[in-house]
């Protein structure tokens, strides 16, 4: 097994910008994948079913929810999840935010497991591929939201992975996770904090007010320590759109339609992932 360190400070992290699909490394997903495990199976103790709803082939959108702030250790639970199902050599890709390939040997990680920018010619640019995408529409906010709505589905009406959908005719397949909440304790996501000082005008949306580890009581959005939580992940049969082509992209209210069926579907099944998760509990 290679060593995993040594094989990123050998890269020229000027090459990983997260502009390019022609970085992902099977071998070294390979050779991560048991660095992983100890996390997936012990401190997070993960639950994933639902696998076999993946298509076996062909472009589609792998559509989650998140919580846990700039870790979000349920969104790398997930990709853990799908390299042991899916095999390293599946190609996926996961959208991330852009400011991560600015860290040099970060980014060379990142990309190496299949990381690109979130920009929407990215995301183009693997479902051309025919390849998976698997990216979260809710965003900074989805990942920020207060613990008292950890609960709910919070997509703030981001549409762009229903148009990609229609555009490509890519099937859309639910990744519903719980869990990831308990891994940061988020006390408001800090967006009314932030326009009040006027840093949303320097392009920071938001300062984050939540409790962590190792730092307590935190202020904005720096690394921390996830608290250990079980986190489950559920994968849904995926969901397509008959009747709809690529013209269906621009009709808005069509659009609209199709966002607030996936949405609702997703926020039954995490109603329910809630119910078991606290029956289970008892």
């Amino acid at each position: 097994m290679s060593l995993i360190l040594p094989s990123v400070y050998t890269e020229d992290p000027t090459l990983y910008d997260g502009l390019s699909v022609g970085r992902r490394d099977p071998d070294y997903v390979r050779a991560f994948m048991p660095l992983q495990e100890p996390a997936y199976r012990y401190y997070f103790r993960v639950r994933a079913r639902g696998f076999e709803h993946i298509p076996a082939d062909g472009p589609m959108l792998l559509i989650g929810n998140h919580n846990g702030g700039i870790t979000t250790a349920d969104t790398g639970m997930t990709a853990h999840a799908w390299f042991m199902d899916q095999g390293p050599e599946r190609p996926v890709y996961a959208m991330v935010h852009p400011g991560i390939f600015t860290i040099p040997y970060l980014n060379v990680h990142a990309m190496k497991l299949g990381c690109v920018s979130a920009h929407p010619k990215m995301a183009m640019a693997v479902l051309e591929k025919g390849w998976p995408l698997l990216l979260y529409p809710g965003g900074g906010d989805d990942a920020y939201k207060p613990y008292y709505r950890r609960n709910e589905i919070l997509f703030g009406g981001n549409t762009g992975f229903i148009k990609l959908a229609l555009r490509y005719g890519a099937p859309i397949v639910p990744v519903v996770t719980t869990g990831g909440h308990d891994t940061l304790m988020v006390l408001d996501n800090g967006r009314e904090l932030a326009q009040k000082l006027g840093l949303d005008k320097l392009g920071i949306e938001r300062l984050p007010i939540s409790l962590s580890l190792p730092w307590g009581l935190t202020v904005g959005t720096p690394y921390i320590i996830p608290f250990p939580a079980k986190i489950e992940i559920e994968i849904g049969a995926p969901i397509t759109f008959p009747g709809l082509g690529p013209a269906a992209a621009r009709d808005r209210d069509a659009v609209r339609g199709c966002f607030d069926q996936v949405t609702t579907l997703m926020q039954h099944t995490l109603d329910r992932m809630v119910r078991e998760r606290r029956a289970s509990s008892h």
